[in-house]
């Protein structure tokens, strides 16, 4: 076997993705490796674009070439092959490659690193192809469990605050959300009465029952303790009171009769709309705190906003 067969074999028995394309990210090779990973049938590829070869999901199925597409100069690859044809080699890429396959729309994670190869007088990039996407998965897992409380499924107090910077101190003239602090009453008289097992449960079905009244873009978290805040956008207070109203009164039906301590919540209420300049977060956690004080020192059960007083409670002690 001389030489050049073997090198041939062992670039296409090679258990990584291996590909070789010019600067127009047309084919000149590619292993068997990389069309498993891609799930495309092998086929001779000499002369058809990257994306044409491995079903594209932003080529589609008609003929367009790669590059021709609006959406074309974010490629990942594209920009990778481009840095190496520069600079000759370059370290790793993670590339977000969407394709079909069986006419679904699939995405996979690859870690792409390279090289350049000349030929005759042309330059070449030789491409490596790692499927890293269940590695991504778990790292986006985890990134999410490092966000949200165990106790609660709900956003951590450091996601929360990070959040809420984002939205005051960043210079957003459109801004429109309602920011909402709820606190438990009587919450440690319950935990007292009837163990701290029944205060995990009060908080895990509060849990449950918010996130099926909030929307997928708005926000619940864990602040401290029994305290919660609500983020809710596009959202004005009398909007986001009636939210409130509907979770504590699900949640003190949910309790009637099992305890003789009512469960219920008092809360606090800030809207913020159109905001010019920054506002320190810290502020308007200050804000809302004060008007959740001012609920506590009415009665509880209901809720206090520049509106006034909200009542939710509907049972007496």
């Amino acid at each position: 076997m001389n030489e050049t067969v073997l090198f041939y074999h062992l670039f296409h028995h090679s258990t990584i993705g291996q590909a070789v394309v010019n600067k127009d990210l047309e084919m000149i090779y590619a292993n068997r490796q990389l069309f498993q990973s891609l799930h495309s049938g092998i086929r001779d590829v000499k002369g058809l674009s990257f994306g044409k070869v491995f079903h594209c999901a932003e080529l589609g199925y008609n003929n367009t070439r790669c590059g021709e597409m609006e959406n074309c100069k974010q490629c990942g690859i594209r920009k990778c092959v481009k840095q190496i044809l520069i600079n000759e080699i370059v370290p790793d890429h993670v590339v977000r490659y969407s394709f079909y396959q069986e006419y679904l729309n699939t995405n996979k994670w690859l870690q792409v690193n390279g090289t350049q190869v000349r030929w005759v007088d042309e330059k070449f990039a030789a491409l490596t192809f790692v499927d890293i996407t269940d590695l991504q998965q778990r790292i986006s897992d985890l990134q999410t469990k490092v966000n949200l409380d165990n106790a609660t499924g709900t956003m951590n107090k450091a996601s929360l605050i990070s959040e809420l910077r984002q939205l005051t101190e960043t210079d957003c003239e459109n801004s429109n959300f309602t920011v909402c602090m709820i606190d438990f009453d009587h919450f440690k008289a319950l935990n007292d009465r009837y163990g701290h097992l029944m205060g995990d449960k009060v908080l895990e079905v509060f849990s449950d029952i918010s996130r099926s009244h909030v929307r997928k873009n708005d926000l619940i978290g864990r602040y401290g303790g029994e305290e919660f805040i609500f983020i809710f956008f596009d959202t004005d207070q009398n909007q986001s009171l009636q939210i409130l109203r509907r979770i504590h009164n699900e949640l003190e039906d949910y309790f009637a009769g099992s305890v003789e301590i009512p469960v219920t919540f008092s809360a606090g209420v800030v809207h913020v709309e159109k905001l010019k300049g920054v506002l320190l977060y810290t502020d308007l956690l200050v804000d809302v705190d004060k008007m959740l004080y001012r609920a506590k020192k009415r009665g509880r059960g209901r809720a206090m906003s520049s509106m006034g007083e909200t009542l939710f409670r509907r049972y007496e002690a």
